[in-house]
Parts: C-alpha cells; structure tokens; sequence
C-alpha cells in the first residue's frame, strides 16, 4: 500500500489547529468553561475515526450503484424527516436535537449528491451533452435542493446547485445549455424570494446592498464581523484578548463568524496561514484529480473540492461583507459536529483512492 500525501494532511492539521486555538480562545467565556472546545474534540476524533474507516475501505465499494443510491435516498429520506421532527433555530428546521449534540443532516446530503453525480456523470462522459442527462443529474440535484430551500436554508440549498454546476460543466456541458441553466437560476432565485426565504433571510440580503440602514438590526453581524477584523491588524490583539469576540459584541463568533474572531486574534499573518492552507488542501485534491485514472474518482475529488471552495469563499465573502449572509460554516473550523463528519467523510473516501491510486 502506497504512502498518502503527506502535504495534503499536513495543511489540514494546521488549519483544524487554527480553529482549535481561536475556539479555546473563546470558549473560557462558556456557562461551563472550555465547553465548546471540548465538544469540538470529540467532534473531531469521531470525524477522524470515520476518516480511518472509510480511508481502510477499498474506494471500488463507494463506486457501487446500488450503495451509493441507498446512501442517497438514505439523505434525502433524513432531509424529509428534519422538516417535521428537526428543532428550529433561527426560523430554520434543519438539526435533530440529541441532547448537548445535534445533527444536520444536510452535511452527509452534499457528500451523497457528490456521490450520486460521479457515478452518473463518469458512466455517460462521452454523451454527458446530451439533454436528458442534463436533466437526470439536475433532478438528482433539485430534490435536495427544494428539501433544504424548504427549511429555509438558503446557503445550504446554494451548495447543492453549485456542486452540480461545477460537475455536469467540468463533465463537458455546452455553451447554450450554460445559457439555459442560468435562466433557470434566475427563474428558481426568483420563487425563493417570493416563496421561500422568511422575512429575516431577505433582510439580510437587502442589507447587504445597503448595511448602513439598519445598523443594529439586519446589518449588525456584518459590521461587527468588519470592525473584528479591522482591528486584528497585522499580528492581532492575541489569543483571548479580542474584544469584539470576548466582549460578545460579534454574533455567532464561533460558527458563522469564526474567520472574524481568528482575524481579531492572529491579525492578517493568522488569515494568510488560514488561506494558504485551504489554496494548498484544493491544489491537492485538483493535483490528485488529474493524476486519478476512473472518472468517478477524478469527479468525486472534483466535486468535493468544489464544496470546499465554495463553502470557505461564501463564508470569508460573508465575513469581509462582500457576500450577503446566509450561514455556511468555515469547512474544518467553525465549531459543529455535522459538517467535520462530512469532510473527513469525504477526504477518507479520496485517501482510499490515493492509497490504491485510482
């Protein structure tokens, strides 16, 4: 068995150290102290024991049709149930509730849409062009989708469309059917916001064009996540002694807003190491992407490059307040238990692929 590469784990390590350091930073301010850093470990030894799991299994079990549309009907069955039996926060139903833990289940729905869509598309490359596939893999899509647009989960919802965007478009798609897709956005952005989105959730889109009006209202996240960064500067305040985060003035300091509080405490030189290893932890998997031989590899690594991406731009997007606000965790540092799993999920199923070089 092949060694796995070594860059790769190397800049995850550091970035989930990141995250550690700056939710320890904060959470000395806990009902009890150090819960939610606490929480967060055992978070992640049971994402990275799954991880070991799924990286031991021979990667040709996840290419099984059968499995994977169990593992996708599994997703969207649990999508289904969150909508009647899931706790509310926020106006969302998106989590169930155990106790001091909670699950959301729209994490393990992205990884199986991933799934779902490499094995569609790697099984009809050469005739991807076609309209029916088109349509097929966009059903696939649109049903989590619709699922989690229902909750109302407006940032979930935006994964989902984009992850099949980037693979059905990566899997040879053509110039007039980007131009039809993007109609159809429009047409779909369009019904959200008359039939969707709560009033909260537009707020926060309006709010975006123009912060200043309700500063205190639907613009507040924003300008406190601004004003925490603002004064990071070049080293940051040090660990423990932001006070934006530690004052309570910045909502959501360690999930959402997570990038804000590191920025508050690292300053610019902590944010360059962050970035540096997401630039790195992409380049990996586009590298191994390339190097793959079976095309369900190439675009299951492909796809889930694309969540991460996308996922770390829309949340530093909502940070920096270039982005409008609609809740997407930092992938391996906001504090949660769902999206960890699903990551390390994912990177298990692509380590099985480098240690067998598929």
């Amino acid at each position: 068995m092949f060694k796995t590469d070594s860059v790769l784990f190397l800049a995850l390590f550091v970035l989930i150290a990141l995250g550690l350091l700056v939710l320890w930073s904060i959470s000395f301010q806990d009902n009890s102290p150090f819960l939610s850093v606490k929480k967060q470990m055992i978070f992640l030894g049971i994402s990275i024991c799954f991880f070991i799991l799924f990286s031991f299994l021979d990667w040709r079990i996840f290419n099984n049709s059968s499995l994977i549309i169990f593992f996708y009907l599994l997703s969207v069955a649990l999508l289904i149930l969150v909508l009647f039996f899931g706790d509310k926060s926020s106006g969302s139903a998106g989590w169930f509730n155990f106790g001091a833990f909670s699950f959301q289940p729209v994490e393990v729905a992205k990884i199986s849409l991933i799934l779902v869509l490499a094995k569609y598309l790697s099984s009809r490359h050469l005739e991807i062009w076609q309209f029916r596939h088109l349509v097929v893999s966009g059903i696939f899509a649109f049903i989590p989708f619709s699922l989690v647009a229902i909750q109302p989960d407006l940032g979930g919802a935006m994964i989902f469309g984009v992850i099949w965007l980037g693979l059905v478009a990566i899997s040879g798609i053509r110039i007039r059917q980007v131009v039809l897709l993007l109609i159809l956005f429009l047409i779909i952005a369009g019904l959200a916001w008359s039939f969707l989105l709560q009033p909260y959730q537009q707020s926060r889109i309006l709010s975006f064009f123009n912060p200043e009006v309700d500063l205190l209202g639907a613009g507040y996240n924003r300008e406190q996540a601004l004003i925490a960064i603002g004064s990071g500067r070049l080293f940051g305040k040090g660990l423990g002694w932001g006070s934006q985060t530690h004052l309570r003035f910045l909502p959501l300091s360690k999930t959402d807003f997570i990038f804000a509080s590191l920025a508050e405490s690292l300053g610019l030189v902590g944010v360059s190491i962050l970035l540096i290893c997401f630039l790195v932890i992409i380049q990996r998997l586009v590298m191994w992407a390339n190097i793959f031989s079976y095309n369900f590899c190439k675009l299951f690594t492909i796809g889930f490059a694309i969540k991460l991406l996308v996922e770390a731009f829309i949340n530093i997007g909502m940070n920096l307040g270039l982005l409008p606000i609609i809740g997407i965790a930092l992938p391996f540092v906001s504090m949660g238990g769902s999206h960890l799993l699903a990551e390390f999920i994912g990177l298990g199923m692509i380590n099985s692929m480098i240690l067998r070089r598929a």
